[in-house]
């Protein structure tokens, strides 16, 4: 998993997005297609990790972001805020991973990480369709 976290830390949407599409192909079921499905699968990944603080569905901003990941240490920390789509079809994908990183815009939720100190914030939509994702980032 750390490879997948370092893939999103470097902003390499391309490498994260393949690694998750191999994790999908190779543990889900044909019938798990559902966005909240996706959201506890991929929160189950992120929680090994040691470096970062996963959170889910906490208010922040104007709504409540899918997953919320911060470094304990504000000094020098990073964040990275995570908004899921889910596709129905392949070709939709790309316009969902836009329409995820404008909610993360319009409801400002990197505000409060940004309240709290934290300078470094990449933002991702990350869309599924099936067994493939795809992941579209932005760096403040």
């Amino acid at each position: 998993m750390e490879p997948f976290i370092q893939d999103l830390e470097k902003g390499d949407c391309e490498s994260a997005g393949t690694f998750l599409s191999h994790q999908l192909l190779e543990t889900i079921s044909f019938y798990d297609y559902s966005e909240s499905y996706y959201h506890g699968f991929l929160t189950g990944l992120l929680n090994v990790s040691e470096k970062y603080r996963v959170y889910s569905n906490r208010e922040q901003g104007l709504g409540r972001p899918d997953i919320v990941m911060k470094t304990p240490g504000i000094r020098n920390g990073e964040a990275m805020i995570l908004e899921l789509k889910i596709a129905r079809s392949y070709e939709e994908m790309e316009n969902k991973c836009r329409e995820a990183l404008d909610q993360i815009e319009n409801q400002q939720y990197a505000r409060a990480l940004e309240k709290e100190g934290y300078r470094n914030i990449r933002k991702y939509g990350i869309c599924f369709f099936k067994k493939e994702c795809l992941i579209r980032g932005k760096k403040d």
